[in-house]
This record gives structure tokens, C-alpha cells and sequence, in this order.
């Protein structure tokens, strides 16, 4: 027989029909909706495989034994179903296997001291990431000569990479990335007599360990492996110099080091990679002058990261730099003092942070040109003046503005068309919010203008932002009632109107929002009873309702500076996030959009002093 259809067989019996093909070579049963344990025949008959493709199924089993029993395999793949277990070590043994690809499956485990000790003999290819590979890489590891391809990336291994690795001369691709490794990235490597032309690592292209907590420094073998495309050492803790030989890897295209505890400055030899596309060093501890050099020849340059360091930017006034980035990040270095004018020559931007970098004046209006179809604008800690045009145009694909923490003045302008978040805190912004404002923004998730010197009543139409979950116009001089329409924010985590001068009583509709997590109505002119819908808000973890005028019986967070009186209600025991202390310290950050939090704030007063809370101590509530 030369075929058979598996349409007309069950999914859970398709060995059974393959066995009636002894002489069946490939096997490609990818994306079949196979599902369950992968059966186990009393006998095997298709003996005589060479590819195996199980991958992209539901099988939920453990790797069968006849599997190793086909020593014609030379290229197995059961990668993205739900295989457990531990990974048979006779795989090893199979003489002309070269692929093996089970990664995504989440619950193989494997000892690699174990699974790596000996075989693997013609092995090119090893994809095993996402999974629970445990223990340390051996250095027998470097037996593994014939490999071109490893990816253990997002197991469990632990301790460093032997300097044997040195050894894998056809290696081109190799992903650490995501595990637990402790141990240091070894100072020298074995093998530079065993390859080709004397060369460590001569076809290495990528090299990718990030998301451990690697420490000590960057070897200066990484500048001499001459092939490499990306290096990506992200999310460990590494210190010390970033190695200048690095900026004699002509090839390289990305460069990822954020996240480590780098300092020193920043090579300006890496002015020289010219075919270099991504760079971030960000949140180190770089210092020094970043000038001109270090961009010399980065013509093809998209992304640019340096935030978070002591970088003090030196060029000339009127230098026009080689590239055209989409992504441009330089939050905390100095940039400053004056608007920098060679911003106005990006036309391609996307995402720009010039947070906290000692600028100081107006926003040229060109600013808005460039940035029209930004995603992402941050320009909050700095000292910008003047006022902003309104509305503000930005692009239809914008997903947060930010000017917190400026000087800016005169009315708060509308921002179309829609946006998801719009921080305008810390401003000296004046005069009443736009009755319309919730019309422009119904798709916003986080609007906050507080801080500022506003007046005037809260528009209805912040009703109409129906996907928002942080409101936060406190520190202002709002007066008026609450809108009931805020009911309709059925979304809404965080609703801050501390710190204004709005009155009445509190409405009824509030209970309607079964997300709030946070209610801050404190330092206003609020009387009357508190509503008994308030007891429906199960999620609620903070409210301070602290110096207004209200009377009723209530027990919640923070209740200073009232007239309240009477026994606690039982029935706000319903208030579950509030009745349920929690277990440590932590702080509590809602509505994260592109890393941007509300950060929960509490003062909290002890026999008459007034003390500032982040996050609520573990025995305050």
C-alpha cells in the first residue's frame, strides 16, 4: 500500500493506520488537530522514518518509547503541544538524527548534565526552548561538534556556559536567553586551534543570553567572534566597561545590553558599526559625553536607546545626524539646556522619550510636524514652558502622550484624534476642562491632569470614555458634583478627585463600577451619607474619603478628619480587597500603558502626625 487517508481515521488512531505503511519516509502531520496521548502499537511497522513532524497539535502525553526505537530519524519535530515528562535519554543514542525541535511544550524536563554527557554525535540542530531543562551545560558539551543551531531558551538551567563551547565551530545560532544562569560569561574560550582559520566561533551570528542573572563582565572574546549579527545580554547583572572591541564587529545589526549595571562610558567605537540597525544600552550606569563620533557611520541606525543612564549628549548646533531612527529613547541623559535641534531632522519617528533631560524653554512648533505620527511621546520631568497648540494632532495609530512635570500653562487642549493616554500632571495648566473632552478621548485608558490649576465643574462627557481605568484629576480647584455619568466608566480601576474643592454627596452610581480598585474623594467639601452601593465594590483596595463633612457609619482606610460615629456595618464586609490585609509590603500601580502607572498614594494619619504612603504597610488596613 502506498498511502493511506487519514481523514476517515480518528485522530486518536492515526498510528495504527500509519503502520500499515512499513516503507513511509516522511511523516508531516503538523497542524492536525491531533490531540490526547500519542498512542503506543503493540508493534511498529513504519521503521523506516527519516522526518517526523508532529509539531503545532494538542497532545497532551509524554514522548512515546517507540520514538527511539527508529533509528532512521534524522529530523524530529513535536514542538507547541502540551508534551511532559522527562525527555528520553536514548535520543541521544539515535545515529543519524540531526533535528530535534521540542520546544513549546512547557512541561519536558531534562538534567542537561545528563541529556548532554555523551551522543548527539551528528546533532546540527537542538530547539528545545520553553520547557524545564534543569541543571548546569557540561563542558563535554563541546563534543557537540556538528551543531549549527541551539536554542534552551525560557528553561531552568542554572551556573554559567563552559568556556568548551569554543569547540562548536559551525555553530551560527545560540539562545541562553531566559533561564536562571548565576555564573559569570567565562573570561576565555577553548577551541581557537580546532577551527578554521585560527578564528573563535567563526560562523556565530547570534548570541542571545538575556533574562538571567549573569554577572561579571563582558568577555572581550565577544569583539573577535567577526560573524556576529546580534549580541543580546539584556536583564542580567553585568558590570564593568562595554568591551571597545566590539565596535569591530562589522556585521553586527543589534546590540541589546539594557537592563545591567554597566558603567563607564560609552565606547564612541561603536561609531564604526555600520551596518548596526538596533542599539540599547539603557538603564545602566554609563556616564560620560555621547558626541558626535559614536553615530559617525550608524546610517541604518531605527532604534536608539539610552535611557536611564548619566549621559550627557555633546554635539554641535547645528549636526544633523546620519540616521532616521523610529524608536528614540534618551529619558534621563542631558540634552538640554536648549530644545535640541537636531531632533527636527527625524521624520520617521514613532516612539520618542526626552523624559527628565534638562531642557528647558518652549516646544518648537516643528515638534508637532515630526511627531504626527508618533505612538508614543514622553517628554515629562523637564522644565517646558509656554502653552501647546490646540487641539494637538498626532497620529491615528497614538498611543500615549506625556508631559507631566513641566511648566506648561494656559487652557488643557484637546488631543485628537483618539488616544489611549494622556498625562498632563504637574503642569500649570488653567481655566476649566473642555465640556467635550470625553468626546475626543472615548477610547482613552489613562487621563490624568492633576496637579494643575483648573476650575470649573467635571465635564459629563468623561462618561462617553468608556474603555478608561485611571481618572485622576486631583490637586486642582475643581468645584461641583460628581457626574453620575462616571458610572458609565465600567472599566474604571482608579478614580482620584482628592484635593479640590467639589461638593455634595457622593453618588450612588459609583457602586455601579465593579473594577475600581482605588477611590480618592479626600479634601473636598463632600457631605452626607455615605451610599450603601459603595459595599458592591468588592475590588476596591484603597479609599480615602479623609477631610470632608461626612457623617453615616463606615470602616475603611482612612476616615481622619470626619464626623463619623456609630459601630461597623457587617455588610462592608463585602469590600473584599479592603477587609483582606495583605500578606507584605508592595506597591500598588494601575493602568500600566507603555510602562506608565498610576502609582497609589495614601496620607495617613497617627496621632496627629501626617505620614505619606507608595503602598499600604501590612498591618494598616
Amino acid at each position: 500500500m502506498d498511502g493511506v487517508d487519514l481523514s476517515s481515521v480518528a485522530r486518536t488512531d492515526w498510528v495504527s493506520a500509519l503502520n500499515q505503511l512499513p516503507s513511509l519516509m516522511k511523516l508531516h502531520l503538523s497542524s492536525c488537530k491531533l490531540f490526547g496521548q500519542i498512542p503506543s502499537p503493540s508493534s511498529l511497522n513504519f521503521t523506516s522514518v527519516v522526518d517526523l513532524d508532529l509539531s503545532s497539535n494538542s497532545f497532551i502525553s509524554k514522548i512515546p518509547d517507540w520514538l527511539v526505537n527508529i533509528s532512521t530519524l534524522q529530523h524530529i519535530g513535536i514542538s507547541r503541544n502540551d508534551l511532559y515528562g522527562e525527555i528520553p535519554l536514548r535520543l541521544r543514542d539515535l545515529p543519524k538524527l540531526q533535528y530535534l525541535n521540542l520546544g513549546y511544550n512547557h512541561n519536558l524536563s531534562a538534567s542537561c548534565s545528563q541529556l548532554f554527557m555523551k551522543g548527539w554525535k551528528n546533532m546540527r540542530a537542538l530547539r528545545l526552548s520553553h520547557n524545564k531543562l534543569h541543571g548546569r551545560l557540561h563542558s563535554s558539551f563541546g563534543n557537540l561538534t556538528s551543531l549549527t543551531y541551539l536554542d534552551f531558551s525560557y528553561n531552568a538551567i542554572d551556573g554559567g556556559i563552559p568556556s568548551s563551547i569554543g569547540k562548536l565551530c559551525r555553530l551560527k545560532f545560540f539562545d541562553l536567553s531566559g533561564n536562571n544562569m548565576t555564573g559569570t560569561l567565562p573570561e576565555f574560550l577553548q577551541g581557537i586551534d580546532e577551527c578554521p582559520s585560527r578564528k573563535l566561533l567563526p560562523k556565530l551570528a547570534s548570541f542571545i543570553m538575556s533574562n538571567n542573572q549573569l554577572h561579571g563582565k563582558i568577555p572581550d572574546w565577544l569583539g573577535r567572534l567577526d560573524n556576529l549579527v546580534k549580541i543580546s545580554l539584556a536583564h542580567n547583572l553585568l558590570e564593568g566597561p562595554i568591551p571597545v572591541s566590539i565596535g569591530s564587529l562589522q556585521n553586527l545589526t543589534t546590540l541589546t545590553l539594557t537592563d545591567n549595571i554597566l558603567n563607564g562610558t560609552l565606547p564612541d567605537s561603536l561609531g564604526q558599526l555600520s551596518k548596526l540597525t538596533y542599539l540599547d544600552v539603557s538603564f545602566n550606569q554609563l556616564t560620560g559625553m555621547v558626541t558626535e563620533d559614536h553615530f559617525l557611520m550608524l546610517t541604518k541606525l531605527v532604534v536608539l536607546k539610552l535611557s536611564s543612564n548619566s549621559l550627557t549628549l555633546n554635539v554641535s548646533a547645528n549636526w544633523i545626524p546620519p540616521f532616521q531612527v523610529s524608536h528614540l529613547r534618551m529619558g534621563s541623559c542631558v540634552l538640554g539646556p536648549s530644545f535640541p535641534l537636531w531632533l527636527k531632522s527625524q521624520n520617521k519617528l514613532h516612539n520618542i522619550d526626552f523624559s527628565n533631560a534638562s531642557i528647558f524653554g518652549f516646544i518648537p512648533i516643528w515638534l508637532w510636524d515630526i511627531t504626527s505620527n508618533s505612538r508614543f511621546l514622553n517628554m515629562s520631568h523637564n522644565e517646558l514652558q509656554g502653552w501647546l497648540p490646540n487641539p494637538i494632532h498626532v497620529g491615528y495609530s497614538s498611543h500615549a502622550i506625556d508631559l507631566s512635570f513641566n511648566l506648561l500653562e494656559r487652557t488643557v487642549p484637546i488631543i485628537t484624534p483618539e488616544i489611549e493616554l494622556s498625562d498632563l500632571s504637574h503642569n500649570c495648566f488653567s481655566g476649566a476642562i473642555q465640556l467635550n473632552i470625553g468626546q475626543h478621548m472615548n477610547i482613552a485608558g489613562f487621563l490624568s491632569l492633576s496637579h494643575n490649576q483648573l476650575h470649573g465643574e467635571i465635564p459629563l462627557s468623561l462618561g462617553e470614555m468608556s474603555h478608561v481605568t485611571v481618572i485622576d484629576l486631583s490637586g486642582n480647584n475643581l468645584t461641583g458634583r460628581i457626574p453620575p455619568s462616571l458610572a458609565n466608566c465600567s472599566f474604571l480601576s482608579v478614580l482620584d478627585l482628592g484635593n479640590n474643592s467639589l461638593f455634595g454627596t457622593i453618588p450612588n452610581s459609583l457602586g455601579q463600577l465593579k473594577h475600581l480598585r482605588s477611590l480618592h474623594l479626600n479634601d473636598n467639601h463632600f457631605s452626607g451619607d455615605l451610599p450603601l452601593s459603595l459595599r458592591n465594590l468588592s475590588l476596591l483596595e484603597t479609599m480615602d474619603l479623609r477631610n470632608n463633612r461626612l457623617s453615616g457609619s463606615l470602616q475603611v482606610l482612612d476616615l481622619s478628619k470626619n464626623d463619623l460615629s456609630g459601630s461597623i456595618p457587617a455588610s462592608l464586609g463585602d469590600l473584599k480587597a479592603i477587609a483582606h490585609a495583605p500578606m507584605k509590603n508592595r506597591y500598588i500601580l494601575y493602568g500600566n500603558y507603555t510602562g506608565h502607572y498610576y502609582e497609589e498614594s495614601l496620607n495617613v494619619y497617627v496621632k496627629d502626625q501626617r505620614l505619606k504612603y507608595t503602598f499600604i504597610p501590612l498591618l494598616l488596613a
